[in-house]
C-alpha cells in the first residue's frame, strides 16, 4: 500500500498564548495557565475557513492572525454527545462506552450513550474536569454538557457549572450554579437569547474568580448551543434581532464536486439515492446563512471574553482554546448534517495562538479530537492518565516545525453508531473509518468498504478499495481491526422488533454486532409465553433451543445483523407472547450481555385439538367422524394419525399398515376440521397436528377411542 502526503483542509482552531512569566530567580515556578476551551457545536471547518474568518468574525480574527493552524484536524465520532464525551475523557468512544445521543433514541439503534451513560461508566468522577481540579485548578463550565438524562446535579469535575438544555435559541431552559439566589433551575424569557446568557454567565464566573482567588489558574470550558440547528428547524430563530439581516444574499457554496455529487455508485447502497431536491436545496441555504448568523454572536462572545481578561491582567496567562465537536455536511454527497465518515462530517476547525508565534503559520500534523484533553492537561502541568487514547500536541504549537506532520501519528480512528434521517427515512450510518495522514479507509457495518487517496482525490468522489489487490485489502481491513487492542467482550443490539409491538408471520430480527476485532455470531431463542416452549425455526419444543446468527461481515468491527424468522403460536386462543433475546459471541467464545424483546401475536396460531368428546368414545357404526378446531394461521392445514394400539399398525385411509401415514383432514367453517374413517373394531389412539409448509404443531392433540 502506498502511503502519499497531502495536505487536507480541515481547520480546527486552538489558540494559545501562555503566560510570560519572569526570566530570574530559577527557584520560582511559572505560574499556572488559565485555560479556556471553545467547544463549538457542529461548526465545520468551510465555516471556520480562513476567508469566512477574516470577512464575518472580527474577533476571531484578531486572534487567527496570530496562529498556527492545524489543518488536518478531525472529531473521532462525528456527533454531539459521544463527541463531548470522548473529548472530556480522552478515549475513543468503543473505549469509554459513549456511542450515542441516547440509548432511548430510535436512531441510535440500541447502542449507549447521554449523561447516564457517561455516568454509569464512571466518567463523572474521571474527565478533564475533575484531573484539572486535582492539579489545583477552579474549573467552570458554561453551555451544552451532554444529552440525555441529566440529573440537575453539578458534576464532580466542575466548581463552576451551567448547562443549556435542549436546542432553542430563545426561552431556552437551563440549570446553573453560577450567581443564581433562587433554583438553579431556570427558563430564559421568550425574547432572552441564549448566547447573551451563555456570555453572561463566563463573564460572572470570571468576575467571581478573580474576586475571590485571582491567583489560582481556572479552566473554562464554553460550549455555546451555536451554531446547532434549533429545534423544529426554525432556522430564522437562530440569529438574534441585530443579526437577523446579516449576509442576506450570501449563498451556500455549491461549486466543491462533492456537493450533490453527480455518482454515489462507488458508495453504500443506503447512501445511494436521486439528486438534492429543491425544496432540499433551498432549506440547506436557509440553513447555511442563518449558521452564519449564530457564529456572529459567538464572535461578540469572543471578544467579551477576551477584552475581560485582558482587562483583568490575566491575558498574558491564558491558553484559549476553540473546536468544535464536529463537521457538518451541506448537500455535500446529498447528505446533510452530521454521521457520515466523509471529510465534511469529520474535519474540524483548530488553530493555536502564542505570543512566540507573530505570523499565521499553517501545521498539517493529524489531529484528533480526543487529542485537546492531554494537550490541556499538559499545558496546565497537570497528571495524563496512561490509559487515554489522545496524544498531546502542546509541543507543536509553538513549534510545528519540530517534527514531520506526515510522521506525526500513524493514524486516527472515526466512528459512529447512530442512524441518520435522509429525506424523513432512518438509514443505518453505523461504520469504523481509519484516517491516515492523506488517506482513509471505511468499513461500514454491512460490509462495505471504501478507501479514499486523498492527495489525488480530496473531494471523496470516487472510492479505490475494490480496485486494491487483495492482499491490499487485507493490510487496510488488518490495520483498522488491529485499532482497537483491548480484549472486550462482544455486544449486541436488537432493533427489530420493536418491544412491545406485535409480530406478524414473518417476524424480521435485525440488530448489530460490536466487537474488538470481529463479533463471530450470535444465538437467537424465542419462547412462548404461554407454553414456555422454545420455537426453533420449525416448531416449538421443551427444551431451550438458540438459532445460530452470523454477522454481515468478517472484516469489520461493527456489522449489522439480521435474521428473517417465519413463526406462529400454539396457544388455542390465537394469542400469544413471544419473549425474544440475541446473545453475542466471539471468536474466543467470550459471551456478552443479552438484549430482549417482548411481542404480542395475534391470529397466527397453528394448532389442531380433537373434540374431547371424542376421547373414551366407543363407536358402534361402520363410519366414525373424528371432529375438532384449529387455529387461525391461514391455509393451514390438519394433519390425521390413526393408530391400532392392539395391531401396532396405522390406517392409510383404505386399510391397516406397519408403515406411518398421515392422512389430511377436511376443512369446515368457522376453523373447523373433519376426518370421516371406516375403521375395523379395535382400539385407537387419534393424534392430530396443525401444519403449514415446514411449521408444525410439535405437540399433537391425543384422544383415544374403541371400535366395534
Amino acid at each position: 500500500m502506498r502511503i502519499f502526503n497531502h495536505s487536507i483542509a480541515a481547520l480546527a482552531i486552538l489558540w494559545v498564548i501562555p503566560y510570560i512569566g519572569p526570566a530570574t530567580a530559577l527557584s520560582q515556578s511559572p505560574p499556572q495557565p488559565n485555560i479556556v476551551l471553545l467547544n463549538l457545536d457542529d461548526a465545520d471547518a468551510e465555516m471556520l475557513s480562513e476567508a469566512n474568518i477574516i470577512e464575518h468574525f472580527p474577533s476571531i480574527a484578531t486572534l487567527f492572525r496570530k496562529s498556527t493552524e492545524f489543518t488536518n484536524a478531525h472529531s473521532t465520532t462525528p456527533f454531539c454527545a459521544p463527541s463531548r464525551a470522548a473529548l472530556m475523557t480522552g478515549k475513543y468512544a468503543f473505549n469509554n462506552g459513549c456511542k450515542t445521543n441516547s440509548e432511548t433514541e430510535l436512531t441510535s439503534a440500541g447502542f449507549e450513550g447521554g449523561y447516564n451513560c457517561f455516568q454509569r461508566h464512571g466518567h463523572d468522577q474521571n474527565e478533564l474536569g475533575v484531573w484539572m481540579k486535582q492539579a489545583g485548578y477552579r474549573t467552570i463550565h458554561v453551555g451544552k454538557y451532554h444529552h440525555s438524562a441529566f440529573d440537575f446535579q453539578r458534576p464532580p469535575g466542575w466548581d463552576d457549572f451551567s448547562v443549556t438544555l435542549g436546542a432553542r435559541y430563545f426561552g431556552t431552559y437551563r440549570f446553573s450554579n453560577i450567581n443564581r439566589s433562587d433554583s438553579p433551575f431556570y427558563r430564559l424569557e421568550d425574547n432572552q437569547y441564549i448566547s447573551h446568557e451563555e456570555t453572561r454567565e463566563a463573564l460572572g464566573a470570571i468576575d467571581n474568580h478573580l474576586a475571590d482567588r485571582p491567583d489560582q489558574p481556572f479552566l473554562l470550558y464554553l460550549a455555546p448551543i451555536a451554531p446547532h440547528a434549533p429545534q423544529q428547524h426554525d432556522f430564522p430563530t437562530m440569529a438574534e434581532p441585530k443579526y437577523r439581516q446579516y449576509a442576506e444574499g450570501l449563498l451556500l457554496p455549491t461549486d466543491a464536486p462533492s456537493y450533490d455529487e453527480a455518482d454515489l455508485s462507488d458508495k453504500a447502497s443506503f447512501l445511494q439515492r436521486g439528486p438534492l431536491k429543491a425544496f432540499e436545496k433551498e432549506s440547506l441555504q436557509v440553513f447555511f446563512v442563518n449558521r452564519l448568523r449564530a457564529m456572529k454572536s459567538v464572535d461578540d462572545m469572543v471578544g467579551s471574553i477576551v477584552e475581560r481578561l485582558q482587562q483583568s491582567g490575566q491575558w498574558s496567562n491564558t491558553y484559549f482554546i476553540l473546536t468544535s465537536d464536529n463537521g457538518y455536511s451541506l448537500g455535500h454527497h446529498r447528505l446533510n448534517h452530521k454521521k457520515q465518515p466523509y471529510e465534511r462530517g469529520y474535519n474540524i476547525p483548530l488553530f493555536a495562538v502564542s505570543p512566540n508565534t507573530k505570523t499565521h503559520q499553517k501545521a498539517s500534523h493529524l489531529i484528533a479530537h480526543i487529542d485537546i484533553c492531554p494537550t490541556i492537561l499538559e499545558l496546565a502541568g497537570a497528571e495524563i492518565p496512561s490509559d487515554l487514547d489522545g496524544k498531546s500536541f502542546a509541543s507543536l504549537i509553538d513549534n510545528s516545525e519540530s517534527f514531520n506532520p506526515a510522521k506525526w501519528q500513524r493514524s486516527i480512528m472515526i466512528e459512529n453508531w447512530a442512524e441518520k434521517y435522509v429525506l424523513g427515512k432512518p438509514i443505518p450510518m453505523a461504520y469504523t473509518a481509519e484516517r491516515f495522514y492523506d488517506q482513509v479507509h471505511i468499513a461500514w457495518s454491512n460490509g462495505h468498504h471504501e478507501y479514499y487517496i486523498l492527495s489525488e482525490d480530496p473531494y471523496q468522489l470516487e472510492s479505490v478499495y475494490y480496485d486494491l489487490e487483495v492482499d491490499q485489502q487485507e493490510s487496510l481491513n488488518n490495520s483498522l481491526l488491529n485499532f482497537r487492542k483491548q480484549d472486550v467482550v462482544p455486544q449486541i443490539t436488537l432493533t427489530a422488533p420493536k418491544s412491545g409491538s406485535q409480530v406478524g408471520r414473518n417476524i424480521e430480527f435485525t440488530g448489530y454486532m460490536e466487537d474488538n476485532s470481529v463479533p463471530l455470531m450470535a444465538r437467537l431463542a424465542v419462547q412462548s409465553y404461554r407454553t414456555k416452549r422454545y420455537f426453533n425455526g420449525r416448531y416449538w419444543q421443551d427444551n431451550y433451543v438458540s438459532i445460530p446468527v452470523a454477522p454481515s461481515s468478517v472484516s469489520t468491527s461493527i456489522n449489522s445483523w439480521k435474521h428473517d424468522l417465519r413463526v406462529f403460536s400454539e396457544t388455542t386462543n390465537n394469542f400469544d407472547f413471544l419473549v425474544s433475546w440475541v446473545i453475542p459471541l466471539d471468536d474466543s467464545m467470550q459471551r456478552g450481555p443479552l438484549k430482549f424483546t417482548v411481542n404480542s401475536i395475534d391470529g397466527n396460531s397453528i394448532f389442531a385439538e380433537i373434540n374431547p368428546t371424542i376421547n373414551g368414545r366407543t363407536f358402534t357404526k361402520p363410519k366414525q367422524r373424528v371432529v375438532g378446531f384449529h387455529g387461525s394461521y391461514p391455509n393451514q392445514k390438519v394433519q390425521v394419525v390413526i393408530f391400532n394400539r392392539d395391531t401396532r399398525e396405522f390406517f392409510t385411509g383404505e386399510e391397516m399398515s406397519t408403515n406411518y401415514t398421515a392422512l389430511t383432514a377436511d376443512p369446515l367453517p368457522d376453523n373447523r376440521w373433519m376426518k370421516t374413517l371406516q375403521l375395523p373394531p379395535g382400539n385407537y389412539s387419534c393424534y392430530a397436528r396443525g401444519y403449514f409448509n415446514d411449521l408444525f404443531q410439535h405437540q399433537p392433540s391425543i384422544a383415544a377411542f374403541t371400535v366395534e
